[in-house]
């Protein structure tokens, strides 16, 4: 102790406390670098290590920011006649004269006294590690210091009344030492951000609004399906064909509105409602904070950055559909916002509430499918990054004299652009639903083998140059509903066809006279050779060698003329063997 440091008394950090969340954040870098060897079944093992290593790099970080004070053989907190000496300032006093105020603020998780300093004086303390050169509305501003009580041994009160009672009897000495100083003119604090207002009375409008459109484009999911519903929930052909993010078509066909329509969408009823649940508490806790005008903007812009992650991170087979993107954005920006009203009571709500959504949608913990469907974390993930940086530029232009954002207009705009894009694009979706209703194929392949059957006929009993091919899918489509006379009405059709033609090995195939590998050999041309190996490959499907099969469908496509029904037939096999 310093001779000047009379009645000093010394608080030390909680080391059983701080032990077990170091240890805790230790065991999720395990968990995370343990994913990136073993990662779930049917996802891109690059894409999991991006995540681990992501995960584990964030929680590492943590864990080395606590582990210092773990390891710290000082007091977090000495108080004393003097001053206070803190860690922030190594081997230095903060003498009581260089506070100007300070406040305690505490919530269920953390407890702080906030200090605000005398600019002369702070800028005579020098901070310890990286403090100075990260930017300001990560570690605070240098008028300010925080001081956990919360992690420190001893009462949170009583410790925090042992300091009113030292700063207060060392005002009343610097008073009664010089009246003069006292009435001296006092330099104007930092400017303060306005305390945020969450009136209660407001309703998060946009968030309600939002939750209304949800859930009617789910509803005209539902409607407007071109295959029966799963389980109650659209097909992932639905989800596609209706809008859903697709590889090939958005860069393949140019389909790039798909971006801007698949946030809309949701894969099951259970989707929807977990989804609905987060945005309502995000629109609690953001949307009557920053205004519903850049609440919009970030839900949309996050929504877009998750739906190109989404394409570009993914398999190229992956479907994608869902408003996470844009509801883990807004949680983003909720804990980079929250950094603005850092010394109110209201930022660790903020922040504990946005780290209890935020966390496990990034973290590739959970594979819990349904037919296929898998949890979109690269979706997630790019929308958390672009809400993020959103909402730090959007600190940058944020005066601290107003209580929501500058540039209301421009996030209209922003809004506005999305919405107007989204709706346009209601015209192909309309056009290729219509298109895929009126395909033959599209009956077979919807599920609807009745109407397939019926249409089938009509063709086959035409004895045009295309009824041996009629009467082959109508065995197809007779498969598939268990027809007990498809064998029989398929023999009997092979004694209609010339036998020296093709495609009467077809027949013998299907009627087991021919093997597969022997189907080729019949073929007199490349285009009979295509559809011996696509019809190779329903062979093999109807046998249950599905990755045969699937082999045999990839072939298919390399080989048959993109005019020809066997070529659009293995594209449609192959989506719905591969598609997740």
């Amino acid at each position: 102790m310093k001779p000047e440091e009379l009645c000093s008394t010394e608080y030390f950090y909680n080391k059983g406390k701080l032990l077990w969340v170091v240890l805790i954040m230790l065991a999720v870098v395990a968990l995370c670098i343990w994913i990136g060897y073993n990662p779930p079944e049917h996802r891109d093992p690059r894409v999991v290590w991006l995540f681990g290593l992501l995960g584990a790099g964030f929680f590492g970080l943590l864990a080395l920011l606590l582990s210092s004070k773990l390891l710290s053989r000082g007091p977090g907190l000495a108080i004393s006649t003097a001053g206070i000496r803190l860690p922030t300032f190594p081997d230095q006093i903060v003498p009581w004269s260089a506070i100007r105020r300070f406040e305690r603020v505490w919530s269920k998780r953390s407890d702080f006294i906030v200090l605000h300093l005398d600019p002369a004086a702070a800028k005579t303390l020098i901070r310890r590690g990286l403090a100075p050169i990260l930017p300001e509305w990560l570690v605070g501003s240098p008028l300010k210091v925080n001081i956990p009580l919360h992690i420190l041994h001893g009462q949170p009160s009583s410790i925090f009344d042992q300091f009113s009672e030292l700063a207060a009897e060392a005002k009343e000495v610097k008073r009664l030492e010089s009246l003069d100083a006292q009435l001296a003119p006092q330099e104007e604090d930092e400017p303060q951000a306005p305390a945020p207002v969450l009136n209660e009375a407001r309703y998060p409008v946009f968030t309600y609004a939002l939750l209304a459109i949800l859930i009617a484009v789910y509803t005209g999911e539902l409607a407007f399906g071109v295959e029966p519903t799963e389980a109650g929930s659209p097909t992932i052909r639905t989800l596609w064909l209706l809008g859903g993010t697709f590889r090939h078509n958005i860069v393949g066909n140019g389909e790039w509105w798909r971006l801007f329509t698949a946030p809309f969408m949701h894969a099951s009823i259970i989707h929807l409602a977990l989804n609905c649940v987060a945005l309502w508490v995000a629109g609690r806790l953001f949307e009557r904070l920053i205004g519903w005008r850049w609440f919009a903007a970030i839900f949309f812009v996050s929504a877009l950055g998750g739906s190109i992650a989404s394409v570009w991170l993914n398999d190229a087979g992956t479907v994608g559909v869902g408003a996470s993107g844009g509801i883990v954005g807004l949680f983003a920006a909720v804990i980079a916002a929250s950094f603005r009203f850092r010394s109110t009571p209201i930022a660790s709500t903020l922040q504990a509430g946005a780290a209890q959504i935020l966390v496990p949608s990034l973290l590739p913990i959970f594979s819990s499918t349904r037919d296929g469907q898998t949890i979109d974390y690269a979706g997630h993930f790019g929308g958390a990054l672009t809400g993020a940086a959103l909402s730090l530029l959007l600190l940058t232009f944020w005066p601290r004299a107003r209580p929501t954002p500058r540039y209301d207009r421009v996030a209209i705009a922003v809004s506005a652009v999305f919405v107007i894009i989204a709706t346009g694009a209601l015209w192909p979706i309309i056009n290729a639903r219509q298109l895929y209703l009126n395909d033959p194929m599209a009956n077979y392949f919807g599920g609807r083998y009745q109407q397939l059957i019926a249409a089938l006929d009509i063709e086959a009993n035409r004895n045009g140059t295309t009824a041996p091919y009629a009467r082959i899918w109508r065995y197809f489509a007779q498969m598939r509903v268990g027809d007990p006379k498809a064998l029989d009405e398929l023999r009997a059709a092979a004694g209609k066809s010339d036998r020296a033609a093709w495609p009467y090995p077809v027949y013998q195939l299907f009627l087991g006279e021919l093997k597969p590998e022997d189907l080729a050999l019949k073929a007199a041309d490349s285009n009979q050779i295509c559809e011996a190996i696509f019809y190779s490959g329903e062979w093999y499907l109807f046998s249950g060698a599905a990755e045969e099969a699937r082999r045999r469908f990839r072939a298919a496509l390399l080989s048959c003329p993109a005019t020809f029904i066997e070529y659009k037939a293995a594209g449609y096999e192959l989506a719905k063997l591969e598609v997740k």
